[in-house]
């Protein structure tokens, strides 16, 4: 069974005020969503900031800043990092 519907002439103030309710409480959780994703964006700027240091010190230790020298574990975060395939055929 669905909720009543309400009009301005049949709502009442403790029906408009679950309505409120809910809406901010739906408002709440999109704000923590957004900071969990700002926070989630910065983790992974540094990780990747720290990935170009890890590369800038590798090429600085083959005396070789053009060669395109990529560390290692730098390489593994970035393909860590990739999205995932998940559709399926």
């Amino acid at each position: 069974m669905s909720a009543p519907r309400y009009t301005a002439d049949s709502i009442t103030d403790d029906a408009l005020d679950k309505l409120y309710a809910n809406a901010s409480k739906g408002w709440r959780r999109g704000d923590d969503w957004k900071k969990r994703a700002v926070a989630a964006e910065a983790a992974i700027a540094r990780l990747t900031a720290w990935c170009d240091e890890l590369d800038a010190n590798a090429q600085a230790l083959c005396k070789d800043k053009d060669s395109g020298i990529v560390h290692p574990v730098a390489a593994n975060i970035r393909a860590k990092l990739q999205p995932e395939e998940t559709s399926t055929p």
